[in-house]
């Protein structure tokens, strides 16, 4: 396996990214052993997120685990979706779509609206870091609406003419609600 180059900036508090070639291939080997068990045990949640979800078309495809604190995964050739402005309304149709099918899998991502996790690629979507994703069929029942809300709040970043006077409406009350979100308070500093 030959490093290329990292896809992540050095954080103590997140894996170490990296796009690497292995058999012709690249892909991305993503590596949390500076954390030792507790790293362990972070790749291995998310890990069951990429196998669980795999066959939709949107997510990365899993590549297996070379150490027990990293894994690999298809590399998305692509851009953030803040690199675009004006992405049109069937890209947004195929974004709804692919929440859907995460969430008819009993899967949450919680992390939509950090744009580093929607890749496009000729014009489709694709979701990556399945790391605060969170499984409960039950759950997906109750809070779906917190990735849905992710979804307008990407259209309005990216495409706000296409939102509806509902989905503006539904986007003041969304951010708002934003703020208080523990994920960004505790874990990123937002």
């Amino acid at each position: 396996m030959k490093k290329i180059k990292s896809l992540t900036n050095p954080s103590y508090h997140q894996a170490d990214v990296w796009l690497v070639e292995k058999g012709g291939k690249f892909l991305v080997w993503k590596d949390f052993s500076k954390w030792r068990f507790l790293g362990r045990l972070i790749i291995a949640r998310e890990v069951s997120f990429y196998r669980r979800l795999q066959g939709i078309k949107g997510i990365p495809k899993f590549y297996g685990m070379p150490t027990k604190s990293s894994f690999l995964m298809e590399y998305i050739d692509g851009q953030p979706i803040d690199a675009f402005s004006g992405l049109d309304e069937k890209f947004f149709r195929r974004l709804e779509k692919l929440v859907g099918e995460i969430h008819s899998r009993g899967v949450l991502h919680f992390d939509l609206r950090h744009k580093s996790n929607i890749i496009v690629r000729g014009g489709y979507p694709y979701i990556i870091d399945l790391g605060t994703c969170f499984y409960s069929h039950i759950l997906v029942l109750l809070l779906s609406w917190i990735d849905r809300a992710a979804l307008i709040h990407l259209k309005q970043v990216v495409s706000p003419n296409l939102l509806t006077p509902l989905e503006r409406r539904q986007a003041r009350i969304h951010n708002r609600l934003s703020k208080l979100w523990f994920f960004n308070r505790i874990f990123k500093g937002d």
